[in-house]
């Protein structure tokens, strides 16, 4: 196909000169045909910017909460009644360097409770919890545990109490 395009060019550009200037070769021909292209400045790519890498670890943080509540028994035989529970905590890593200090803790529960019977309940809170390190705020993450609470009801009304320790996990760049 080049060939015959080739040819068909040289025809007529042969036929535009005179019988002496011509010359039969191939390679004459190619020398009288100019062909240009314009020159195509292809723009440079942008270099990246070097990446930086950043590191970090882990951190298991925990902390111990007391949870205390008053709830009112419902009825003269009892029945099912929520109560609201409420404490702080202050959670930490082993190393005490991610810290969260004060943390009001407000969870409620949900149980049956009966005159004169024991009443115990596991409840199990979820936080949101804003962590630092040396001052600085390094992130959030979810602490959740079970506590168990427990108490004795005193005609209609009942107080619980209950302690123990909620724990999460936390990223930290360096």
């Amino acid at each position: 196909m080049k060939k015959l395009i080739l040819a068909a060019a040289c025809a007529f550009y042969a036929g535009s000169l005179s019988a002496a200037g011509f010359e039969l070769n191939s390679a004459g021909l190619l020398d009288q045909v100019l062909v240009s292209a314009p020159e195509v400045k292809i723009p440079e790519a942008p270099q990246p910017e070097k990446a930086v890498t950043r590191t970090g670890q882990y951190y298991q943080v925990s902390g111990y909460v007391n949870l205390n509540g008053n709830g009112w028994m419902p009825g003269n035989d009892g029945g099912f009644t929520s109560v609201n529970l409420t404490g702080w905590a202050t959670f930490r890593d082993s190393s005490g360097k991610v810290t969260r200090n004060n943390t009001y803790v407000n969870t409620s529960v949900s149980l049956w409770v009966r005159p004169n019977q024991h009443v115990f309940q596991s409840v199990y809170p979820n936080l949101y919890v804003q962590f630092y390190k040396d001052g600085r705020l390094v992130g959030s993450t979810t602490m959740n545990g079970s506590i168990s609470v427990s108490g004795w009801p005193s005609s209609n009304y009942f107080s619980l109490s209950g302690s123990g320790y909620l724990s999460g996990s936390i990223y930290v760049q360096d």
